[in-house]
């Protein structure tokens, strides 16, 4: 008994069912696609920077320094990348504009919560929260332009 299927039973069910049966047979990509994903890209990267700014929001109100300042070292990171996916962006200046002030208020606020958490010091701990209200301004900025 046979295991697989021809080249040409394969070619008479892609006919019947009017699918192409290669990528040489799909029909071409549309010329804007890669923009699009760079786009969405984009977005997404500066959505999961936001996501994990509201992370560090929530654990400074609990006053757990170490996991806000692990949050912010995360969101930092989303928002390194986020500067590189959109540089091609339609308004890429004021995105980077954004994500700039959104990178050095992440930058802060990881350095506030480490001194909350090392000196136990609930200054250091307010500080790093308004740090994140900014950094959650200028991520709104930046979603909004992209």
């Amino acid at each position: 008994m046979r295991k697989t299927t021809g080249l040409i039973s394969t070619l008479v069910l892609g006919a019947a069912l009017g699918v192409p049966v290669t990528a040489a047979h799909a029909a071409p990509a549309a010329p804007h696609a890669a923009a699009v994903s760079a786009a969405a890209s984009c977005h997404g990267l500066i959505v999961k920077a936001n996501s994990l700014n509201e992370k560090a929001i929530s654990a400074d109100r609990g006053r757990s320094y170490k996991k806000a300042a692990k949050y912010n070292h995360s969101a930092q990171g989303k928002i390194v990348n986020a500067k590189g996916a959109c540089r091609h962006a339609r308004h890429a200046e004021r995105i980077r504009r954004a994500l700039d002030g959104a990178a050095n208020g992440t930058e802060a606020a990881e350095y506030h919560n480490k001194k909350a958490y090392i000196e136990h010091d609930r200054r250091a701990g307010q500080a790093a929260l308004n740090d994140e209200y900014d950094v959650k301004s200028d991520l709104r900025k930046a979603l909004h332009y992209s």
